[in-house]
């Protein structure tokens, strides 16, 4: 009686309200950041991935064996969250990793997509993998253009390491992604690809802008600027090509609190 309480409309209150939360405090760690408060904004963006992992896990809790596919951007500021706190708390974060959290958290709460596709029921751990592994990626995507970003800026090298290893993990990740979703595709249909579904394209074109990229070194364009510039533009793809199709329409936000 207790779990079929919560799976009405008092977890999605709390799905929802928690969420606003995690953004909210989101921008407070912007703020900080902006007045040179880089402790004081790890500490409030942590706060905010608290409650937005809060809201994930009853999102996903709520749902199952229901896989929320098109629904990973509220997924994405919490895994980018995490990053910022950690190079915040380093002290090499910058208003630009705080920015990209606020830009992601606030584009899932004003643009929600919460409604599901009739999909069977998800049991295979590919179909998670798919999913999770996907969020991953993408996340570490962003994360390698917000430093080509700072590179950019600062006109300083010394965050090329960084920018190139989330690169190399986004693509690991983004990689196992593709796999198990092939897998998944193929236990469930037949076939382990179908080109009829845009998220398919666009992942895989996505892997394929990322394979081209770790092979520069075989190019005239290997340059740090051109390899910032590139990794930068892979981000940018990233976000309109596989973040923003997990959006909806704008609404409003309805709070209770």
């Amino acid at each position: 009686m207790w779990g079929y309480a919560l799976t009405t409309a008092t977890t999605l209150d709390l799905i929802q309200n928690s969420f606003f939360i995690a953004s909210c405090f989101y921008v407070a760690g912007l703020g900080a950041v902006l007045v040179k408060r880089r402790g004081i904004g790890g500490g409030l963006v942590g706060a905010g991935c608290l409650c937005n992992g809060f809201s994930l896990a009853l999102r996903y809790w709520s749902s199952f064996p229901l896989l929320p596919l098109y629904q990973g951007a509220f997924f994405i500021p919490f895994v980018v969250g995490l990053f910022c706190t950690r190079s915040l708390f380093k002290g090499d974060g910058s208003v630009i990793h705080a920015l990209l959290v606020v830009v992601l958290a606030w584009s899932a709460l004003l643009f929600p997509n919460d409604f599901y596709l009739p999909f069977l029921q998800f049991k295979s751990l590919f179909a998670h993998g798919f999913f999770l592994l996907g969020v991953g990626g993408k996340a570490l995507f962003l994360v390698s253009g917000a430093w080509a970003l700072t590179i950019l800026v600062n006109q300083d090298q010394k965050d090329m390491k960084r920018m190139g290893t989330y690169v190399i993990w986004g693509y690991f990740f983004w990689t196992l992604s593709v796999f198990s979703g092939a897998v998944w595709a193929y236990l469930g249909w037949g076939s382990p690809i179908v080109w009829e579904d845009p998220l398919l394209t666009t992942t895989m074109a996505t892997w394929l802008y990322y394979t081209l990229f770790l092979h520069l070194h075989l190019t005239r364009l290997n340059s740090v600027r051109s390899r910032a510039l590139l990794t930068f533009g892979g981000a940018v793809f990233v976000f309109l090509f596989n973040l923003v199709p997990e959006l909806g329409i704008f609404m409003m936000p309805g709070i209770k609190l």
